[in-house]
C-alpha cells in the first residue's frame, strides 16, 4: 500500500526537491545560519550532490506541520482579520539568483489590497514551548524570506500540539541581511569549489514586545477582569488577615483552630494555614453572594448480559 496515500501530496514534490539544489531557500538560510558546524556540511554535502537529501516523509513531526499548514493560514486570517496569498510561489531574489523564498504566504489587508507582510506558518509541539526560542529558531528564514522579497515584516504564525496559536512579528533588519548574505554567498562559494564551509555567527535580537493589545471587545477577558476589579479590595484584605492570624499563633501550639480557619505546622517547619469549606460557603451565604453550582454526579455504566443490549445505567437498573 502506497505511504502517506491520502497527505503525500502536501509535502514538496520531486520535482521542487531537484531544483532546491540549484539555489538558497529560507529553510537553508536557516541552517547556514544555526551555528551547528554538522548541519551545515550536510547541507554543503547535499547541495554539491554527494550526499542524498535527508528523507524527511517518515518523521511525523514534519507531516504534522504539512498537514496543519493550511489550517494554519485559516485560523491566522480569521484571527488576525487578515487575507493570506501566493501560497507556495516560488521568488528569487533580484540581487542574486542563487536566493530564493517558497512563500507560506504573503499578508494583505485584503485579497485585492497591496501586500503588507509575509508569514511562516510553523507547527511545534508544546513540551517546553518557548516564544524566544521559536523566534531564534527561524529568525533567519524569516530575514532570508523577507529579504529577497524586499519586504519590511514577516510574521511567524505558530500552532502547538496544545491547541495554542502564537502569532510573533519578526521585522526586517538589514543589518543582519547584509551579513546573511555575505555567509549564503560564502556558502555557496564552498558548494562551488569544495572548501568546507564554516559556522557564520550573527548576534540575533531578542525579541521585542511592541504591541499593545486592546481586549476591551474580548467577552471572557471583560468578565474576568471585572471579577479581578470586584474582588481584590476582599483579596487584599484576605491576605492582610492570612499575615496576622499566623502572628497569632501559640509559640507552643502544633495546631490553632477557631471560627473554620486551622492553623498547623508541615513536616519542615512551614506554616500551614487551611479555610473549612463549608464555613466559606456560610459567610458567602451570610452575605449573599452566589453559591457555586454543585457538580453532577457521574453514572457508572452497567454493562448489559446480552451483548446486542443497550448497557443500562445504575439508575436506570434500580
Amino acid at each position: 500500500m502506497q505511504f502517506l496515500r491520502r497527505t503525500r501530496h502536501l509535502g514538496m514534490s520531486d520535482e521542487a526537491r531537484a531544483a532546491r539544489m540549484t539555489s538558497l531557500g529560507g529553510s537553508d538560510a536557516r541552517i547556514i545560519m544555526s551555528g551547528d558546524q554538522r548541519a551545515i556540511e550536510r547541507l554543503w554535502r547535499e547541495k554539491r550532490g554527494e550526499q542524498e537529501p535527508e528523507d524527511m516523509s517518515e518523521i511525523l513531526l514534519v507531516q504534522m506541520g504539512n498537514t496543519t499548514e493550511q489550517l494554519n493560514a485559516d485560523w491566522f486570517e480569521f484571527q488576525m482579520n487578515l487575507a493570506v496569498t501566493n501560497e507556495q510561489d516560488k521568488v528569487f531574489y533580484k540581487d542574486w539568483d542563487k536566493a530564493h523564498a517558497t512563500l507560506d504566504g504573503l499578508v494583505r489587508k485584503a485579497i485585492e489590497a497591496p501586500v503588507i507582510a509575509m508569514v511562516e506558518f510553523k507547527f511545534m509541539m508544546p513540551f517546553g514551548f518557548d516564544k524566544q526560542k521559536a523566534y531564534d529558531k527561524y529568525y533567519a528564514q524569516c530575514q532570508h524570506n523577507m529579504m529577497v522579497m524586499d519586504l519590511p515584516l514577516s510574521y511567524l504564525s505558530i500552532i502547538t500540539g496544545a491547541a495554542q496559536h502564537v502569532v510573533m512579528e519578526v521585522e526586517a533588519d538589514i543589518f543582519y541581511q547584509a551579513k546573511m548574505l555575505q555567509a549564503e554567498q560564502d556558502f555557496w562559494d564552498c558548494v562551488q569549489t569544495g572548501r568546507t564551509p564554516g559556522t557564520p555567527t550573527i548576534e540575533i535580537p531578542l525579541l521585542e514586545k511592541v504591541r499593545v493589545a486592546d481586549m476591551s471587545q474580548d467577552n471572557e477577558w471583560c468578565d474576568l477582569a471585572q471579577k479581578m476589579v470586584e474582588t481584590k479590595s476582599a483579596v487584599d484584605a484576605h491576605e492582610t488577615a492570612k499575615k496576622a492570624i499566623k502572628k497569632k499563633m501559640p509559640q507552643d501550639a502544633k495546631e490553632a483552630c477557631g471560627k473554620g480557619v486551622t492553623i498547623s505546622y508541615s513536616s519542615d517547619g512551614k506554616m500551614l494555614v487551611k479555610i473549612d469549606k463549608a464555613a466559606v460557603a456560610q459567610a458567602d451565604k451570610d452575605a449573599g453572594r452566589p453559591q457555586p453550582e454543585p457538580k453532577p454526579k457521574a453514572t457508572r455504566s452497567r454493562k448489559a448480559a446480552n451483548s446486542n443490549d443497550k448497557p443500562t445505567t445504575a439508575a436506570e437498573a434500580a
